[in-house]
């Protein structure tokens, strides 16, 4: 009998772990992304609804859900070639070490994941910085540096004591100093010069104090965008300046996507991490795909060297971002690889085990499965 009860026992678990591998998935900044007012019920355009590649079942679901099951076609990974993993927002910047520790990077590094971008800017302590590139290092991970995507870079005060209606101003003394002082360390991989055009800034969105009218007043232009990817190719040559975009802008929109609040033009990154964040109350499944068609034939048509990194939203921050289903994850996922000039696939977020927000690994404050999936899927 004893045997019986063991031999059943394991039964199951391979079939647990045998369930878990076969969904196959991924996963992950403060959010300070907010949808724009604009999101209503758009309709998008459909990219790539054709492939040749095998239907993945993603087990079985709720009598409520099957209702509204799509069907997802994996891309054959292997004709993509190689495309970097990058995990954004790890670790916090209130915390000691942004509330990391040396394990954090070796499983991240475990899970699969080559690039990391911190939720840090010029205003971090030196000590925790080298921390947090010493770490990537020595786990065998590259970092995107913030040198422009924070609010410092602009001028607004490291305190969070700014000036009621005072603009972004460009500060080049002080983010000269600062890629000065890291470019010499051997894991930056590249720079960040701006978040969703000051979308995170005081008065942006994402801000402390939102101004509706935050598009026109406060948003960086695209000669500011230029200027900052101008000096910072002056200070390190060697590295590609990214630059991140709102993807709704492109699926709320049919044409003229280049307006304030999400500015680009030649000369102003290398490489646009475009944030295709699907995760809200009603999921749209054509989301990344009509958001990355839209945003390369606009982008490629001012700028055909561009790289294209999209990320996908891997978290829950209520009332706005919800916890997305591993099978809308992995649609998500099979429609970014399908971008042109594809750079990597990034994940929003990681966060740290401090505080209450969220923290990817963790049961209570983050979603385990969801972390195994994006595992699954990058590897």
């Amino acid at each position: 009998m004893a045997q019986n009860k063991l031999l059943a026992r394991i039964v199951i678990l391979i079939a647990v772990v045998g369930a878990i591998s076969f969904i196959g998935i991924r996963a992950p900044e403060t959010v300070t992304h907010l949808v724009p007012e604009f999101l209503n019920d758009s309709q998008g355009e459909s990219l790539g609804e054709q492939s040749a590649e095998k239907s993945i079942v993603v087990g079985p679901k709720q009598e409520a859900e099957l209702a509204e099951e799509v069907s997802v076609i994996m891309v054959d990974k292997s004709t993509v070639g190689d495309v970097l993993a990058i995990l954004k927002d790890v670790g916090e910047a209130a915390y000691y070490h942004f509330g990391l520790t040396e394990k954090d990077f070796l499983e991240i590094k475990k899970a699969g994941f080559d690039v990391i971008e911190g939720n840090f800017d010029i205003c971090a302590d030196d000590a925790d910085v080298k921390f947090f590139l010493d770490n990537a290092k020595n786990s065998g991970l590259t970092v995107i540096l913030n040198a422009g995507a924070g609010e410092a870079e602009w001028g607004y005060a490291c305190d969070g004591n700014f000036r009621s209606g005072q603009k972004p101003v460009w500060q080049r003394d002080k983010v000269k100093e600062w890629v000065e002082k890291w470019k010499a360390h051997p894991a930056l991989y590249a720079w960040d010069t701006s978040n969703e055009d000051g979308g995170t800034f005081p008065f942006g969105t994402g801000g402390v104090d939102p101004d509706p009218a935050w598009e026109a007043k406060y948003s960086l232009s695209v000669e500011q965008l230029g200027q900052a990817y101008a000096d910072v190719k002056s200070f390190d040559p060697s590295r590609p300046v990214i630059i991140r975009m709102n993807g709704w802008y492109f699926y709320d929109n049919t044409d003229n996507f280049f307006k304030p609040g999400n500015s680009f033009g030649k000369d102003v990154a290398d490489i646009v991490m475009v944030n295709t964040y699907s995760n809200v109350d009603e999921y749209f499944k054509d989301f990344v795909s009509t958001v990355l068609m839209r945003a390369a034939r606009s982008m490629y048509a001012i700028d055909p060297d561009i790289q294209v990194i999209p990320a996908i939203g891997a978290w829950s921050e209520p009332p706005t971002w919800v916890k997305p289903t591993g099978e809308h994850l992995i649609n998500d996922y099979n429609q970014a690889l399908k971008a042109e000039n594809l750079a990597g696939i990034a994940f929003f977020k990681y966060g740290a085990a401090e505080g209450e927000d969220w923290f990817l690994p963790d049961s209570t404050r983050g979603d385990p499965m969801l972390w195994q999936m994006i595992n699954e899927l990058i590897k």
